[in-house]
C-alpha cells in the first residue's frame, strides 16, 4: 500500500483504449477511453444505468469487453482477468458479507479467499478492525450491524490483501451523510498511502472529493478533469440561484422565459442555466414580480451544474431526449 514517490502519481494504474460493452443490440459502454494515475482518487460520475458498473466490472476481470483494450495494474483486462482479481480490491454496490456470520468471521473468510499467509492473517484482521472501528462489535452478527457499520465492513474485507488498485462500485449508496462522510475520510487516508482509488457514484457532492472525474452519460464520456476543471472549462453558460416561495410551482413558468436552458430545484431554491444572465435577470425578475422574498443572482457552477448542462448538449448534439 505504502507509495510514497512523488513520481509514482505520474505512473498509470489503469488504463482504457476504445472499450466497449453490448449486450445484444444494447451499447452498455460506448467506445470510451481514459487513464487513472497511480494513487489518484478517479470518480465515474453519472446517472443510473449510465455504464459505471458496467465499466467497473470489466476493469476488475468480471466480464470481459466486446470490443477495445485496457489494462489493471500492468495486467490485460482480457487475457489476465485471474491475475487482475488477486490483485485488486473490489467493492460491489450490493451488500457482498455473509449476514449469518459474524464481523470477526467474515473477516476470517476473506482472508483465505485472498490467500493471507498465516503468519499475517491475525495482524491483517486486527488492521480491518481498528479500520472500521468496529473492535467491539467483532462478535455481532453482521446482520445486525446498521448500513454505514456493514459498509465499512465490507470494505475492510475487500482490502484486507493490502491491493494498490480499488474498485468502488455506489460504495455509499443507501447510507446516511454521516456514513458517508467517514466513509471519504478512509478513502482519502488510502489515497495518501499511494492506493489507486477508482470510485462510481451518482452523488454530486461527494464527487468533490476525486481528484478527478469522468462524467458518463448513455455509456459515454461526455467530459473528464478535476471538478475544478470541469467547472471553469466546461460551463459555458451562466448558473442563477432563484430564491422563491414554493420554488417547485416556478420551475415550469421559467423554463418559458428567453434565455433560460434549464431550471431545477436545489435544496430549497432554483438554479437555472442561462445563455447570459446580463439579459435573463431582469426578464426573471419580471416574472416573478412581487412575489415574496424573491432573489435572482449569479453563482458559481455545481457539479450538478455542468452535468446537466452536458446532458442537454450532448442529447441535443445527438438528437436523442434525455430520459
Amino acid at each position: 500500500m505504502n507509495n510514497d514517490s512523488a513520481t509514482d502519481r505520474n505512473r498509470f494504474a489503469v488504463t482504457v483504449n476504445n472499450l466497449e460493452k453490448k449486450f445484444g443490440s444494447f451499447t452498455a459502454v460506448a467506445r470510451i477511453s481514459f487513464a487513472v494515475r497511480q494513487g489518484e482518487i478517479f470518480g465515474f460520475l453519472g446517472p443510473n444505468g449510465a455504464g459505471k458498473s458496467t465499466t467497473i466490472r470489466m476493469l476488475s476481470g468480471i466480464i470481459a469487453p466486446t470490443a477495445g483494450s485496457g489494462s489493471v495494474g500492468g495486467f490485460d483486462i482480457i487475457r489476465e482477468q485471474d491475475s487482475i482479481k488477486q490483485n485488486i480490491g473490489y467493492m460491489s454496490q450490493k451488500f457482498s458479507l455473509y449476514e449469518d456470520l459474524t464481523v470477526e468471521e467474515n473477516i476470517d473468510f476473506y482472508s483465505g479467499i485472498y490467500r493471507i499467509p498465516r503468519g499475517k492473517k491475525a495482524q491483517r484482521k486486527e488492521w480491518v478492525l481498528t479500520m472500521a472501528k468496529l473492535e467491539e462489535l467483532r462478535g455481532h452478527r453482521t446482520s445486525v450491524l446498521s448500513g454505514g457499520w456493514k459498509q465499512r465492513l465490507a470494505l475492510g474485507c475487500a482490502i484486507i490483501h493490502e491491493p494498490g488498485i480499488v474498485f468502488l462500485d455506489e460504495p455509499t449508496s443507501g447510507v446516511d451523510p454521516i456514513a458517508r462522510q467517514n466513509f471519504w475520510s478512509i478513502i482519502k487516508g488510502m489515497a495518501k498511502e499511494g492506493v489507486t482509488v477508482f470510485v462510481t457514484t451518482h452523488y454530486m457532492d461527494e464527487a468533490e472529493n476525486c481528484d478527478r472525474l469522468a462524467l458518463i452519460y448513455k455509456g459515454a464520456i461526455i467530459a473528464i478533469g478535476s471538478p475544478s476543471e470541469l467547472k471553469t472549462n466546461f460551463m459555458k453558460e451562466d448558473v442563477l440561484k432563484i430564491s422563491v416561495s414554493e420554488p417547485e410551482e416556478w420551475i415550469a413558468p421559467l423554463m418559458k422565459v428567453p434565455g433560460v436552458r434549464e431550471a431545477a430545484l436545489f435544496g430549497t431554491a432554483i438554479h437555472a442555466i442561462v445563455a447570459d444572465s446580463a439579459r435573463a435577470i431582469p426578464s426573471i425578475r419580471e416574472l416573478l414580480g412581487k412575489a415574496s422574498n424573491a432573489s435572482v443572482r449569479p453563482i458559481a457552477p455545481s457539479l450538478e451544474d455542468v452535468f446537466v448542462s452536458l446532458i442537454e448538449t450532448y442529447d441535443k448534439n445527438t438528437g436523442v431526449m434525455a430520459p
